[in-house]
């Protein structure tokens, strides 16, 4: 998001008679150019505050506001207010009133003619061109304030601000005005920031929601993200899951905030208890910062990523249930809208770690992600994911005369001939969309692809999406299908835009999905802490494939804050069912989302030279390397045997398996018993040895490899063993 206007860390503090009073504290808002804000809380919280330092007319105590890099230190043209009052001068006519804005903003740089042409333009935009002759007293309430809209546009301000701008008028008119600002803003793309106490209107206008604290210092309570598609009709609306949702998120923030006033929950101090003039007693503190195996904490208050998806979870129930808590750890997590943003920040320190996917790490020690070298110690859940394609394309694979279109190899078959057909009639190519170049959605969906007889780096095009943005560009048509996680898949069919062709496990029965991944400098310098985070999320996990917990699951990830999508969709996929098409009824799919069970947590350093040859088969790295070298150095499953230990957790006595070879429930030698694993076969019925991996990689149907098949064998003989003695991984270890 780019910084077009900067609300930085504002605070404002107004003397009175009872002494300073704190009316905002800390307010810190990023608004990108044509951006679509409501400001949203009960009265009292510094809405109208936050609006006059905005414009110009109150100036910070602490903070400021930066527009286009310059700082806002008085009012100005290039922002421009309307207020819940139209404000009209009684004894001009509305083109005078809106032509004295022009005269004074354009007087030097527009001529007489041109400022005229320019009002009537303005006035033309609210549908006000009847009515120029007369004044105020003369027209309604509406088109006074459609005037006022007018004159405030006329102005050509890079930022519209909008106090309670509709709040006076009856519903119809208010209907009607909240529909031509729609129309303008889509038309002249105007960044505006608007108070209102509808929620409503709130929800129905804005790109997001900055739902304020109660005062005084009032802050940024939440901020929801409204992610439906543009121009919006209300009357379609009204019955959409998603716009309910959001509804329901702001009722559900407002009336929380206004059964339980603002209160600062922080816990309380450690008391220390002092003996004499000189010795301080510290056996308080030290408790305060220890773990619940008794080691003291490096780190106790930790910021920790997340993509809004189903399988964030980990992070969400370790929050929200205690389990963070019980070991000494006072998290925040924070919302990030692309895979790329957690990367980033965890590798200058934002983050202190996140929820990644399981291959990013991987692709940080080899040098091709831009990041500084990340580990993992904990894998967080198997499976999840999906490929959906577009209503039309569907249509066109029904109509291909394939049969078993419910089968990978069916719906592959169909796929390669809509595809044919749209290249002998001259068409572009199909687009299709993955979440990150280094993930399972993008090496599953090319796997299927390729198998298919599809090449998917010269039959079709691969883009990269960000999750929450997938269903948007579906309904957009900028693509043609993707691979992704929940709710995705399923936002996309209940809402009649897509049909799902298959879930990831079809192609791969339990693979591993998500990690929990953090710079490898911020394990070396935190090992009591990381531990203490991966013994949080192994009890998450644990507690989340309980299936009498799952609804509750849902009911959390449901919030605003956290995936932000209706509970009764997040439903349709992890109660053990999955929705393929909107007329079909949901089918079972016991493992769609595994979280703890077959030892889904275990980092397997096989898993990670899977996603290796994956890497050299479609060409991402050019080098020879050393696999299993890279697998031990980022996978470090002695992390997790560590944490798991402490909850007497049994663990596989070998950091590999072999996949592809188990088509149900399996036994392996755990080190006190035998441990109870599921199916791990491959739609197309290879096997993945991965202490053969370059055997493996010659196996393949398609492939753009990188580098030599000769140089790759040179570099990784075969039969060695994957035990724990690996050197830390550095900057210089990774190249």
């Amino acid at each position: 998001m780019n910084n077009y206007l900067n609300i930085d860390h504002v605070s404002i503090t107004f003397p009175t008679d009872n002494g300073p009073l704190n009316v905002l504290n800390d307010v810190d808002l990023k608004v990108s150019q044509g951006e679509f804000i409501s400001l949203i809380g009960h009265s009292g919280c510094g809405k109208s505050t936050v609006l006059n330092i905005v414009a110009g007319l109150l100036n910070a105590t602490e903070g400021g506001v930066i527009l286009e890099e310059k700082e806002v230190t008085e009012p100005g043209p290039d922002r421009a207010v309307v207020f819940q009052n139209h404000s009209l001068l009684p004894w001009l006519t509305v083109y005078d009133n809106v032509r004295l804005a022009v005269d004074q903003v354009f007087k030097k740089s527009k001529s007489k003619e041109e400022r005229h042409r320019w009002t009537l333009h303005n006035l033309e935009l609210v549908h006000m061109s009847h009515a120029l002759d007369r004044k105020p007293d003369e027209i309604s309430g509406g088109m006074k304030q459609r005037v006022g809209i007018a004159r405030a546009l006329a102005m050509e301000p890079k930022v519209l601000l909008m106090d309670e701008p509709f709040g006076a008028l009856d519903s119809l008119t208010r209907t009607h005005m909240q529909d031509s600002l729609m129309e303008i803003q889509a038309r002249l793309n105007n960044t505006v920031i608007m108070i209102t106490h509808d929620v409503d209107e709130a929800v129905l206008l804005s790109d997001r929601i900055i739902m304020m604290t109660n005062g005084p210092s009032a802050t940024i309570g939440e901020i929801l993200n409204i992610d439906l598609p543009k121009p919006r009709n209300r009357l379609a609306l009204a019955e959409n899951p998603v716009y309910n949702h959001y509804r329901a998120e702001v009722v559900r923030f407002l009336h929380e905030r206004h059964q339980q006033p603002e209160e600062e929950k922080v816990q309380p101090q450690a008391k220390v208890e002092v003996e004499s003039d000189t010795v301080v007693d510290l056996s308080a503190w030290l408790k305060s910062s220890q773990s619940a195996s008794g080691k003291t904490l490096e780190k106790d208050h930790l910021t920790l990523g997340f993509i809004p998806l189903t399988d964030c979870a980990p992070l969400v129930v370790a929050k929200e249930k205690g389990f963070f808590h019980q070991q000494g750890l006072n998290v925040e997590l924070s919302r990030e809208n692309s895979w790329a943003n957690i990367r980033d920040k965890v590798g200058i320190g934002m983050l202190d770690g996140a929820q990644m996917l399981a291959a990013m790490p991987l692709a940080s020690a080899l040098g091709v992600s831009g990041s500084v070298p990340m580990i993992t110690g904990m894998s967080l859940d198997l499976n999840g994911n999906g490929i959906t394609v577009s209503k039309d394309i569907h249509q066109r694979m029904v109509a291909s005369g394939e049969r078993d279109l419910d089968s990978l190899a069916g719906s592959g078959r169909a796929l390669k001939k809509v595809i044919e057909e749209n290249r002998a009639a001259g068409g572009k190519p199909l687009m299709f969309a993955t979440v990150f170049p280094y993930s399972s959605h993008n090496y599953l969906l090319r796997y299927w692809l390729a198998a298919s007889g599809i090449d998917p780096d010269n039959d079709i095009q691969l883009t990269v999406v960000p999750p929450p943005q997938m269903v948007n560009y579906l309904q957009a048509g900028v693509i043609s299908g993707f691979c992704v996680g929940e709710p995705w898949n399923t936002l996309a069919v209940c809402n009649g835009l897509g049909h799902t062709l298959a879930a990831s496990y079809d192609i791969w029965n339990n693979h591993p999905e998500k990690v929990f991944g953090v710079a490898s400098s911020w394990a070396a310098a935190n090992p009591n802490t990381h531990q203490a985070v991966i013994t949080a999320l192994i009890k998450a996990c644990e507690w989340i494939d309980q299936a009498e917990n799952r609804k509750e699951v849902c009911e959390l990830l449901s919030q605003g804050r956290y995936v932000n999508a209706p509970q009764e969709i997040l439903e349709k996929s992890m109660l053990g069912t999955f929705q393929f098409s909107r007329d079909e009824a949901a089918v079972e799919r016991a493992d769609f989302n595994v979280f703890n069970r077959y030892n889904a947590n275990f980092p397997w350093r096989s898993h990670a030279i899977w996603f290796l040859t994956q890497m050299v088969r479609w060409g991402q790295l050019r080098d020879p390397f050393d696999m299993q070298r890279i697998a031990k150095l980022v996978y470090q499953p002695e992390i997790y045997r560590k944490a798991a230990a402490s909850l007497s957790i049994d663990l596989p006595q070998s950091d590999i398996k072999s996949e592809g070879i188990h088509g149900e429930a399996w036994q392996l030698a755990g080190e006190q018993q035998n441990l109870t694993m599921g199916s791990d076969l491959f739609f197309d019925g290879k096997a993945f040895d991965p202490q053969q991996p370059i055997d493996y990689l010659t196996e393949q149907p398609v492939s753009s490899l990188g580098c030599s098949i000769e140089a790759l064998l040179q570099a990784n003989p075969s039969k060695r063993s994957l035990s724990p003695d690996t050197e830390p991984l550095t900057e210089e270890a990774s190249q």
